[in-house]
């Protein structure tokens, strides 16, 4: 349930592949910043840490519609599709010489600008600790430390926010080149009925410069029942000059 809330990997990973297909068929994206999913009814309180359990130990699964646009220059395209969010289930790992727990997610689908249709096929593998807190990510150019981690609240009701982790991204597990540093934090907003709570992630990722690289925002919705289901993923990035602002819902 917290792939994409824990880190930039997959989300950004999804950027570069529309940046590469776009620009490689002379198309473009438009800038924008994540929003809060829209609700209507307040819930009392639901279990956010049960929800976590449930996602690592069940997996989830999410279909979304892709909305959204790039542009380079004075150039802009709109951009749609359908995108499958899959989180496997957490297995035991080692990561960063500690004990931890590692579940892979993964999305596919296809999207289309600028009169082309491109696949979508990306797997990334996300760390956790015990208490599901994110801890870290590994995949080729971008190996993610957390060097804070304030953890997610046993549960949660409508208006709380807060900190969750703080990242170094290196280009490798030497971590002698700093390419990115990444925060991440929540809020919790009422769900479309009594009995669900929605859960925003947001990350902000800056280069190795301090210079901002882009955002991405994740929204889940919680049950009272503990059981987690991925709603939203929305992006703003600019890759190789390309700006891209994705909406998935």
């Amino acid at each position: 349930m917290i792939v994409q809330m824990s880190k930039k990997t997959a989300p950004l990973a999804l950027a570069g592949l529309i940046a590469m297909s776009l620009a490689a068929c002379g198309g473009g994206g438009g800038g924008a910043s994540p929003g809060n999913s829209t609700a209507a009814t307040v819930v009392t309180s639901v279990p956010v840490q049960q929800g976590l359990a449930y996602a690592f130990t069940h997996g989830m699964q999410s279909s979304l519609a892709i909305s959204g646009s790039t542009s380079s220059g004075s150039v802009t395209y709109p951009l749609s599709g359908t995108l499958t969010y899959t989180l496997g289930a957490a297995v035991n790992a080692t990561f960063n010489g500690v004990a931890a727990m590692q579940a892979t997610e993964t999305i596919s689908g296809t999207l289309t600008g600028n009169g082309v249709t491109q696949p979508l096929s990306i797997s990334s593998p996300l760390y956790v600790n015990a208490q599901y807190a994110p801890i870290g990510s590994n995949e080729p150019g971008n190996y993610c430390v957390a060097t804070s981690t304030a953890g997610y609240p046993a549960s949660a009701t409508a208006g709380q926010s807060g900190d969750l982790a703080s990242y170094n991204c290196y280009s490798d597990s030497t971590k002698r080149t700093l390419v990115a540093t990444q925060k991440i934090t929540y809020v919790t907003t009422a769900g479309d009925d009594s009995n669900s709570l929605n859960v925003q992630m947001l990350s902000t990722v800056y280069d190795g410069s301090n210079k901002l690289q882009g955002s991405v925002s994740t929204t889940y919705s919680i049950t009272t029942a503990g059981v987690p289901k991925l709603i939203r993923l929305q992006m703003s990035e600019i890759v190789d000059g390309i700006s891209i602002t994705i909406d998935a819902k």
